[in-house]
């Protein structure tokens, strides 16, 4: 008796999972991103400026990382159980009423870091609502793990763009106008993109109230643990890039090519994103995170040995086409492996790991700066691509075996 083929994969266009979403919620979502990936250079530029003193700005954007890394999980568990609506209005108000006080108000330093910290709690975790939004959109679809796989490429390249865009707005406007406006216009954004995100009909409700003798649906921990890992590792990548590359950029006198250089990286991993979609389905997402990782060593070793711009700007583009089929595949994992009832937790997890990994890597990569050089803070990068590395190999290793 023979067995017929498995019918083929079916591929569904970036168009097809924009316009699933609508106008409105692609808009929305884009929208949404900016604050967030505004708020650390405003916080430090404003701090700085007002302080006189680069170290107290550093100490708040750390706040506004820990804060972070601290109420996101809890953010998330949060919209699982309440709904992302409620959740996301109110942490988007209460978030926007800390960073008003800050902008209005000249406070000693112990407040200014409690106030950094809790816009950094308070943070409505756009990006994993989304994505858990797409992963809603997708159920019961012909189509339902290329839609994710598509639609976790789209927001990946929506971070990139973000995380471009966002520091370029924050140091213009600071330069040019005054170093509030960037924080300004963050509060501003945030007020309509996070407001309408959240009150956007594609917002996900809150799951239905369990029995007492009704428990969760278990979560995957040792599988989730290495993706945690992965994207932790990315954070640093991310960390030490920036810091590195500026300082090794200032020692020859080049720094006013960071922003362009540090750029390339960033239009490579964009590019890199909305090209993902176009890999087969048997090169697995595990397998993707391994090559990445090993592309990041490459990358990490080529910074470290570069001696002029160009060079730089070469290596920086091979790391950025590296990121997002880590970034893409870890949450189309992540996706694939949570219960429903953790969905936003999880993806607001990984989330976490990622900010933290970023703070992780420019603290570390400053302290190799200033005692052994920049070359040993590029390194780093390397150092944090083997991570990612072994956090691939290691979820090739933990799939389960397909029937």
């Amino acid at each position: 008796m023979t067995t017929a083929p498995p019918p083929p994969a079916v591929r569904t266009p970036l168009g097809g999972v924009a316009r699933a979403g609508g106008t409105g919620f692609l808009a929305l979502d884009a929208a949404a991103r900016l604050p967030t990936a505004m708020l650390p250079l405003g916080l430090l530029l404003l701090v700085a400026d007002r302080t006189g003193s680069y170290g107290t700005g550093g100490l708040a954007v750390a706040a506004l990382s820990l804060g972070g890394a601290a109420g996101g999980p809890l953010v998330g568990a949060l919209a699982d159980r309440l709904g992302q609506r409620a959740v996301a209005l109110t942490a988007t108000l209460v978030q926007a009423a800390a960073l008003l006080t800050l902008l209005v108000s000249t406070l000693p330093l112990p407040l200014l870091l409690g106030l950094g910290a809790a816009i950094g709690v308070t943070n409505p975790q756009m990006g994993a609502m989304a994505r858990t939004r797409w992963s809603a959109l997708a159920r019961g679809r012909t189509d339902e793990r290329s839609f994710v796989s598509s639609a976790m490429a789209l927001e990946g390249a929506l971070d990139e763009v973000s995380f471009v865009l966002g520091p370029v707005l924050v140091g213009t406007l600071a330069a040019l106008v005054a170093p509030t406006a960037p924080l300004w216009l963050a509060l501003g954004l945030a007020l309509v993109g996070h407001l309408g995100f959240g009150l956007h009909r594609s917002a996900l409700r809150a799951r239905p109230r369990r029995s007492a003798h009704e428990v969760h649906s278990p979560l995957p921990v040792a599988r989730l643990a290495v993706l945690l890992l992965a994207l932790g590792s990315v954070g640093v990548v991310f960390g030490a890039s920036q810091t590195g590359l500026a300082a090794r950029l200032a020692l020859t006198g080049d720094d006013a090519l960071t922003g362009l250089i540090y750029g390339v990286g960033a239009v490579g991993s964009a590019v890199t994103a909305l090209l993902t979609t176009r890999l087969p389905e048997r090169v697995g997402h595990e397998l993707r995170i391994a090559v990445s990782g090993t592309a990041m060593v490459g990358a990490g070793v080529l910074l470290a040995a570069a001696g002029t711009p160009l060079a730089l700007a070469g290596a920086m583009l091979l790391l950025g086409t590296a990121l997002a089929p880590t970034l893409i595949s870890a949450y189309a994992l992540a996706e694939r492996m949570a219960p429903p009832d953790w969905a936003t937790t999880t993806m607001t997890a990984l989330g976490t790991a990622n900010v933290v990994g970023v703070a992780a890597g420019a603290a570390a990569a400053g302290g190799l700066v200033d005692g052994a050089g920049p070359t040993a803070a590029l390194l780093l990068v390397a150092l944090a691509g083997a991570s990612v590395l072994v956090a691939g190999l290691t979820a090739r290793a933990q799939r389960p075996p397909r029937m």
